[in-house]
């Protein structure tokens, strides 16, 4: 007869499966955390990207003086309001032209200023005082600007503290 000799059975133990499944779990913490953040930054750049886009091209409507109203032509206005409105409309003496609205997603306006983009490469005149610095949010966390001089300049600032 031979004798029943038992089996070393291998496997881990809970213990082990504990710690592995805690460093896995504190890992994998931390990736959502950074792919949030770097989501976060890449959406308020695409988004201050957008909003110099929109700027200069009305700054260039104006300096050409293409307009869709008629009577004297006096500029090209845009109003930013909260949360994330721009409105835009061609000023003709006392009338305006149509006014285009434009929603830029995933951010929220801190100020809500109103820029008048002059003729003829006149400058931009500011509501408020030289430069404007027009700042915007994308989550609760990460805040960017825009700086926009009466000359003429529209910078993208990036990410503030």
């Amino acid at each position: 007869l031979q004798r029943y000799k038992p089996m070393k059975l291998r496997g881990y133990t809970l213990v082990e499966l504990i710690i592995i499944i805690s460093i896995t779990g504190i890992l994998l913490s931390f990736g959502i955390s950074a792919y949030g953040k770097a989501r976060d930054r890449q959406i308020g750049q695409t988004a201050g990207e957008q909003i110099v886009a929109i700027l200069q091209e009305n700054q260039t409507i104006a300096s050409v003086g293409k307009h869709d109203c008629s009577g004297k032509y006096s500029g090209q206005q845009v109003k930013i309001e909260s949360p994330n409105i721009l409105k835009i409309n061609s000023l003709c003496g006392v009338t305006q032209g149509a006014e285009k609205t434009i929603s830029i997603d995933n951010i929220v306006f801190l100020e809500s200023p109103t820029l008048i983009f002059n003729p003829l490469s006149l400058g931009i005149n500011l509501d408020t005082s030289d430069p404007l610095l027009l700042n915007y949010s994308s989550s609760s966390i990460m805040n960017y600007r825009l700086r926009i001089t009466k000359s003429g300049t529209i910078e993208n600032q990036g990410i503030q503290p």
